[in-house]
């Protein structure tokens, strides 16, 4: 028994599952936030923030979004089919992972073209386009952040030659993504398999070469722990840990179905927070050990500047400051395939065989929002990445938990997760959701109130209250749009019943293959009318081609049921009808005559018996007894199969 579980858990598909885990949390999450965030609070007081966070906040919240998307197999908007009211909350999703694509690919963008300068030595002399007045010897931070502010970071206005470079590498960029989600899945896997490895590969040869150990006495210094006294080192690693797991944006429900859909949910729980933690200590790390023992620079492109200041500092050649750079690119490119994914994906599902040129059209929109944010420089930037983004994800996050728990229940939830997983789910689990709760809620109330403390007038840069009031009032404004579309919907007649009817699950909620749908529905009822089917849950889809159930079925049992075919989609599944529905008619041809003429009656008894002696003339496969009842055949609407004594 220990040799057979021995061998799945080094089975290709467990590997294959854990290679996708290990390219995600290789993203900017952990080598561009995480390092930058750090920089800020301190290298090892957030790193343990950061790790209680995940353990706390993520794990649960990863748990609900994988069970629910394995569950339903569908998008981030679609699993609020369960409770319809709250589908603002997945459209939510959708927008958080739309506005991170935005900053992101501006800072993928900021990575590929360094490459090319440092390629050709353009950035040998920044003095030449930035303004120094007369300080000729200056510090090498203070030269490292004025050589990226004065370039790339700067207002169109300023330095229109770098923002046009920068606006063209952007387009390209959002040209790739709509053919690398051509085929979203497999071309997903694709990348993943490759640039996951190169990420940490390129790690260890860089730290091997240019890191210190020097550079990690900065990593635990004392004055560092004041900062868990103020709020915003808690909130920016409960909301950092959201973002690393890939809770934000809706790409684990979305992964459900596709990446994650022959998982063991919980399982797979652990080991996607685990790898993100560890990526994350060892993101800090790198950083701290390539950029040496002095302050850190803890702007939003921290980690930019101190590859310049690294570079100057120990005149390292141009082969190193490539490397960092490629580093940071393959890693961007990770984040924007997570990011982009959940969002193709609804188009893939609501946009029929024009799916595609909504991807085009939302790759167009996307490249004028990051032009127009990089169009005002700094500021903006700064803005949708520490303000617009945490707090959008703390407010999804905490009605996504609470609508499952109190709306939906967690019993019920518990139950479907046992569906999933064959076995009974730990309590800690429900724990933690409520934990999530708890937690999220008091830090954010105490980071927004910190804010409106600190900032004296709300008209003046950098506008940190006020873009907490604007992104708080048009989270509320689409929830309630969304929630007033949802209950239009509904199909009572009365406006009160349309409201009750909003908060229950639709019809559609649930598996969409048929046959786990009806042992789903079975399993929740209680019933006991229907053989226990044994689970083994490699994968829920009707696109996987393959039994999400393992069925024994008995000796006694039709054949009919044996034969039974399935539908892959909803197109197969008429012409399988169809087909079997001519086949039923093959067999329940001897008991029937078709009409000639509209007042052809139907058979009597005497006619009926005739058509049992013909039948046995035939020599059927299936013998009946003279005295035994005929037993017609029928098909359900349900998909099921009847049977009918006909007494003779």
């Amino acid at each position: 028994m220990g040799y057979f579980n021995y061998k799945n858990w080094l089975s290709w598909r467990l590997l294959r599952t854990h290679l996708y885990t290990l390219a995600v949390s290789a993203g900017f999450s952990s080598s561009w936030r995480t390092p930058r965030e750090a920089f800020l609070y301190g290298g090892l007081s957030f790193s343990l923030a950061l790790t209680v966070a995940a353990v706390l906040i993520a794990l649960p919240t990863v748990l609900l979004q994988l069970a629910v998307g394995q569950l339903s197999q569908q998008d981030a908007a679609g699993v609020w089919r369960a409770v319809p009211f709250f589908k603002g909350v997945g459209f939510l999703r959708l927008l958080i992972s739309f506005v991170g694509s935005i900053y992101s690919v501006i800072y993928v963008g900021m990575c590929a073209i360094n490459f090319f300068y440092t390629l050709n030595s353009t950035f040998a002399d920044c003095m030449e386009v930035i303004a120094m007045d007369d300080v000729l010897q200056v510090e090498s931070d203070i030269y490292a952040t004025a050589c990226s502010n004065g370039t790339f970071l700067a207002p169109v206005n300023e330095q229109p030659e770098y923002y046009l470079a920068l606006a063209l590498i952007i387009i390209v960029l959002w040209t790739v993504f709509p053919f690398i989600f051509y085929n979203p899945v497999k071309f997903m896997k694709r990348i993943f398999y490759i640039t996951g490895p190169i990420v940490y590969l390129l790690g260890v040869i860089i730290v091997s070469f240019i890191g210190t150990t020097e550079g990690l006495s900065s990593f635990t210094e004392s004055d560092d722990w004041i900062n868990f006294l103020r709020p915003y080192i808690w909130y920016s690693a409960l909301t950092q840990a959201l973002l690393s797991t890939q809770t934000a944006g809706g790409y684990l429900i979305s992964s459900g179905d596709s990446l994650y859909s022959d998982t063991d949910v919980q399982y797979t729980s652990f080991v996607f927070v685990g790898f993100n933690i560890v990526s994350c200590w060892t993101g800090t790390l790198f950083w701290f050990a390539v950029g040496g023992s002095d302050a850190k620079v803890t702007s939003s492109a921290a980690v930019l500047v101190q590859i310049h200041k690294v570079t100057i500092e120990r005149n390292l050649s141009n082969a190193w400051p490539i490397l960092l750079y490629l580093l940071l690119f393959i890693s961007g490119i990770i984040t924007m395939i997570t990011f982009l994914y959940p969002l193709y994906d609804r188009f893939r599902r609501v946009g029929g065989y024009k799916w595609r040129y909504l991807s085009v059209g939302s790759s167009i929109v996307g490249v004028g929002a990051a032009i127009a944010v990089l169009a005002f420089g700094h500021s903006p930037l700064t803005l949708l990445e520490d303000v617009v983004m945490p707090l959008m994800i703390s407010f999804a996050t905490l009605v996504e938990i609470s609508a499952f728990i109190f709306i939906y229940g967690w019993k019920v939830l518990v139950e479907d997760i046992e569906f999933l997983i064959g076995y009974n789910l730990r309590k800690y689990w429900v724990l933690g959701w409520f934990v999530v709760i708890g937690v999220l809620a008091p830090f954010t109330a105490w980071w927004t109130a910190d804010w409106f403390l600190d900032t004296p007038n709300w008209t003046e840069p950098p506008w940190e209250a006020t873009s907490i009031v604007i992104t708080a009032g048009f989270s509320v404004v689409l929830f309630l749009i969304c929630a007033a579309i949802s209950i239009s919907k509904q199909v009572q007649y009365d406006f009160m019943g349309k409201l009750k009817s909003s908060f229950t699950p639709s019809r559609h909620w649930g598996p969409r293959d048929p046959i786990t749908h009806y042992y789903w529905l079975a399993r929740r009822e209680g019933s006991r009318d229907v053989p226990q089917p044994v689970l083994r849950r490699p994968v829920l889809g009707e696109f996987s081609g393959t039994s999400s159930l393992s069925i024994i079925i008995s000796p006694h049992e039709d054949f009919a049921h044996v034969n039974k075919r399935r539908s892959k989609s909803d197109d197969q599944l008429v012409v399988n009808r169809k087909q079997y529905t001519a086949e039923l008619n093959q067999i329940q041809s001897v008991f029937q005559r078709r009409s000639k003429s509209l007042d052809w009656n139907f058979s009597s008894k005497s006619n009926i018996q005739n058509n049992v002696s013909i039948k046995k003339s035939h020599d059927l496969e299936r013998k009946t007894h003279p005295n035994e009842p005929i037993v017609i055949i029928r098909e359900m609407n349900n998909n099921t199969l009847s049977l009918e004594s006909l007494d003779i």
